[in-house]
């Protein structure tokens, strides 16, 4: 898995598995069979694609859409939807949910 350190112009597709310290602007989507780790902050929305697995630490400032894939959700987000029966989202206790899910 590659760490990326930098600040990213979107909307911009995740085609890589890759630890994210920096900030995508625009939004982003996490191909599937893809893995992510956000530490930094993803300003837009944030799709994940059936098969990805997206492990979120930071911030989603924008709603996370789960089309089939697995989000864990430890850090900060406005909302969460699942709109695949494939979709496995798990939301920790201290994270963070603005809006509805």
């Amino acid at each position: 898995m590659k760490a990326v350190h930098n600040n990213i112009d979107g909307p911009y597709v995740i085609e890589e598995d890759i630890a994210l310290y920096g900030t995508i602007t625009g939004g982003a989507t996490l191909a599937g069979g893809r893995r992510f780790i956000l530490r930094g902050t993803i300003v837009g929305d944030f799709t994940v694609e059936k098969g990805a697995h997206a492990i979120l630490h930071g911030t989603v400032a924008g709603r996370v859409y789960n089309n089939g894939g697995r989000v864990e959700l430890f850090g900060m987000a406005d909302a969460v939807a699942n709109s695949s029966g494939d979709a496995i989202t798990i939301i920790d206790p201290a994270a963070h949910v603005m809006g509805r899910r």
